[in-house]
């Protein structure tokens, strides 16, 4: 498989005609090889000793084996077939090294899995799934020059893949160009983070990306420090569920959604119980989208930073919530906004729909909660407690953010 040079991570692409990963017996060959934490189970376990033996291994491997590696280090690259699964013994952890600008340290088929594994400093992609099924279990991804997990499915190579979902269990993606990308497929992930990435490129240094109708649902996720956006939904079809998360002092707003299209009854993004906090420009931001729902949580401490707006100014932007170019179809309940830079929340260029209710508005540094300008509709629902006019309209700076080049 060949990979953008300008990408690298983990990513999961789909192939057609191949089933999802078949329902293993609990016996194994070698018995408890495996983390039973993993919840990776096995009809064939296969031990190895060094790189080229897990190659070939891997190589002549059926579904429903796993491919067992001792504690220590492995060259790669690595690809686990179909259904196959590449753990560390139990007990230990194994650390995989490799993998370059074209080819990824490890690549995962339909319904393949990987457990207890390190993965540092890959050349490119750290891990790549192009399938519409595949289990990540308990990983860490450092050091990878491109994205640490790339995710890619595509509906006219495997239909049905958004019917599939890659799941992505108590992982941790840190200082790589890029955390986690997803395409067209749909990924859950449960525990872990994606933390500390930076990178010079325009579409570098995010948390979390989705694009290209990529269903995305992060639970009891850190998404903090990085360099970029925390996390960023971009597209009419892609949707995104972010739920008990903490989006913490990222460099390019905290969670943005740009150009997608629910409704509130139906919403692209939905952000529920999620601290938003001390991300610079803006907490929770949307163009051209409609379809947000915000419950309960926390969006405060935002950062600002100086930019050059809409009137040809440069201002100090740091508002909690920020809603521009069109959108609407917001709904937010029973959430706190507190000690953000300028404002709880700007609300500039509406079309429809605009509902905030109960929950706890604060003023921002500049004595501003909710402020609403140049829209389009008078379907606007915010206490009169919790709006403020300023004395002139505020400057917006609200571009679409670039997005990584796809594979």
């Amino acid at each position: 498989m060949t990979l953008s040079s300008s990408f690298v991570g983990i990513v999961v692409l789909g192939l057609a005609g191949v089933a999802a990963l078949p329902a293993c017996s609990s016996s194994s060959s070698v018995s408890g090889s495996v983390p039973p934490s993993l919840g990776i189970s096995c009809s064939t376990t296969t031990s190895v000793s060094d790189a080229a033996s897990a190659r070939s291994t891997l190589a002549a491997a059926s579904a429903g084996t796993c491919v067992v590696l001792p504690a220590g280090t492995y060259a790669g690259p690595f690809t686990v077939p179909a259904g196959v699964a590449l753990v560390a013994q139990n007990g230990s952890r194994a650390t995989i090294t490799g993998g370059t600008a074209q080819e990824p340290a490890v690549s995962l088929g339909e319904g393949s899995q990987l457990g207890a594994i390190d993965l540092v400093d890959s050349g490119g992609v750290g891990i790549a799934v192009r399938a519409a099924n595949a289990v990540l279990s308990n990983l860490t991804v450092t050091g990878s020059k491109n994205a640490a997990v790339a995710v890619l499915c595509r509906e006219t190579a495997t239909p049905g893949c958004g019917t599939g979902t890659v799941t992505i269990t108590d992982v941790l993606l840190s200082k790589s160009t890029l955390g986690l990308w997803v395409s067209g497929a749909h990924v859950a992930w449960k525990g872990g983070g994606s933390t500390s990435h930076a990178g010079t490129a325009l579409a570098s240094a995010a948390g979390v990306v989705a694009q290209d109708g990529a269903k995305l649902d992060l639970e009891n996720v850190t998404i903090e420090k990085n360099e970029g956006v925390g996390v960023l939904v971009d597209g009419a079809k892609t949707t995104a569920s972010i739920k008990n998360a903490t989006v913490n002092e990222n460099g390019e707003r905290g969670i943005w959604a740009q150009k997608v299209n629910g409704t509130i009854d139906a919403p692209a993004l939905r952000i529920e119980g999620s601290q938003v906090t001390k991300n610079k420009i803006v907490g929770v931001g949307a163009m051209e989208s409609h379809g947000i729902i915000i419950v309960s949580g926390r969006i405060a401490d935002t950062v600002a930073a100086p930019l050059v707006t809409n009137l040809e100014s440069t201002e100090q932007i740091g508002d909690g919530l920020g809603l521009f170019a069109g959108s609407g179809d917001l709904k937010v309940e029973d959430a706190l906004f507190e000690t953000n830079a300028r404002a709880a929340g700007v609300i500039d260029g509406s079309d429809r729909g605009i509902i905030i209710v109960s929950g706890k508005v604060g003023a921002g540094g500049s004595g501003l909660k909710f402020v609403v300008q140049n829209s389009k509709t008078t379907e606007i629902q915010i206490a009169e407690g919790d709006r403020s006019v300023p004395p002139k309209p505020l400057g917006i700076s609200a571009p679409a953010l670039s997005l990584p080049p796809v594979l």
